[in-house]
């Protein structure tokens, strides 16, 4: 089975609560490197056909293993917020965060990755 580290979301949880100011786009960026490699673990536990896809599309990364695995709805909304987060971010000023987003980046982060862990064997930080 596919195991994978939440050091990501460990890290974007820690930024969150001990910088100021803090570093939304750091924070934000890890959340979506943590459910990219959830996403990739549970790609790799069941085995899907074609290889592991380079790409940085949450849901397209989904859409891997939908017919594998239960999928509920929310995470492809989940996906579809968190996906910018890793491409987006290394570009100055063009995401306008806010500590919500932060907040909201940890809590879909941390329900993909509870998602991944009973849809194939991850390993916690």
């Amino acid at each position: 089975m596919a195991r994978f580290r939440a050091d990501h979301l460990g890290v974007a949880r820690h930024l969150f609560e001990t910088y100021r100011p803090q570093p939304l786009e750091i924070i934000c960026y890890h959340c979506q490197q943590s459910a990219e490699k959830a996403i990739k673990a549970v790609i790799v536990a069941h085995g899907a056909q074609g290889g592991m896809p380079k790409l940085h599309d949450l849901s397209f990364l989904l859409n891997q293993i939908k017919n594998m695995v239960e999928i509920d709805e929310k995470y492809y909304d989940y996906a579809d917020e968190l996906t910018p987060y890793g491409v987006t971010v290394r570009y100055p000023s063009e995401l306008g965060l806010e500590e919500r987003h932060a907040k909201a980046a940890l809590e879909h982060a941390g329900e993909l990755l509870d998602w991944a862990k009973k849809n194939g064997e991850t390993e916690d930080s």
